[in-house]
């Protein structure tokens, strides 16, 4: 009976290792996506809208993946400058979100120039990080069909292997 009960134990941890794996492949297409949508956004609120970057921030909208992200940049303007803010909320995003190195030095490098120069160089910084956020979306996207299904599966299948040699 001991022995089953800890054979139905590796199978729920196996499976949940899977699960989670899997997981976090989709969080991170859900981040780059929405950062991708909210840095449009933002790009037409610092040409047509004219409102601080706290402001823009705290607009983004609740439901998205990067909301959190946002608003710990809005909070953090009134204690420091824009870059050491967004470089701090990058890192923090970092640890919850399974960010590539690439991810993040596209992130870096917008932080670096919004906010410091004007509407045309900032729409610029924009655009350009708008696209390699694109392609990383697509490209985790393709990781995520490709490799979700298999760690779900592989952790199931992991699980049932356990618990037929404890039995």
């Amino acid at each position: 009976m001991l022995r089953l009960l800890g054979g139905i134990c590796v199978l729920v941890f196996a499976s949940y290792g899977g699960f989670y794996m899997s997981g976090r492949l989709k969080s991170r297409r859900d981040f780059l996506r929405s950062m991708a949508e909210s840095l449009t956004y933002i790009e037409s609120e610092i040409e047509f809208g004219h409102y601080e970057l706290k402001d823009i921030f705290m607009r983004i909208d609740k439901a998205s993946a990067v909301y959190d992200f946002f608003k710990k940049c809005a909070e953090g303007l009134n204690k420091s400058g824009i870059r050491c803010v967004w470089e701090r909320s990058i890192a923090e995003c970092g640890e919850t979100i399974p960010l590539k190195n690439e991810d993040i030095d596209v992130l870096l490098q917008l932080g670096a120039q919004i906010g410091m120069s004007d509407v045309a160089g900032q729409k610029t910084a924009i655009r350009r990080a708008v696209t390699h956020l694109d392609a990383f979306a697509s490209t985790a996207d393709e990781e995520y069909a490709r490799l979700g299904k298999t760690y779900r599966s592989c952790g199931v299948l992991l699980g049932i292997f356990f618990l037929i040699i404890v039995i």
